[in-house]
């Protein structure tokens, strides 16, 4: 029995093989195509270039909004006041 399970991966294995060698045989009968040579165009011209539509005016920049005012950076005197055991009160009002 030893030797049938032998023969049968050896013959599986062979058949690979032969697969393989047939596959690169034939690429390497036949090479790849060269690729068809392609003539030179002219680059194609905007319609805002030739004419044949007007330019955008210039717009004028919008001016940019002033961001909310948050708290920069940490509240070391908040953490300060609560490691005391001060009474918590909300972020002071300006």
């Amino acid at each position: 029995m030893r030797i049938f399970r032998s023969l049968a991966v050896c013959s599986v294995f062979g058949i690979n093989l032969v697969a393989i060698g047939f596959v690169c045989a034939d690429r390497l009968a036949h090479p790849p195509v060269a690729p068809i040579p392609v003539m030179a165009r002219s680059t194609q011209l905007g319609p805002s270039t030739t004419g044949a539509i007007p330019g955008s005016a210039p717009v004028a920049s919008m001016k940019v909004a002033p961001l909310p005012k948050a708290t920069d950076g940490f509240d070391t005197e908040r953490l300060n006041a609560l490691l005391r055991g001060d009474p918590i009160s909300g972020p002071a009002r300006r």
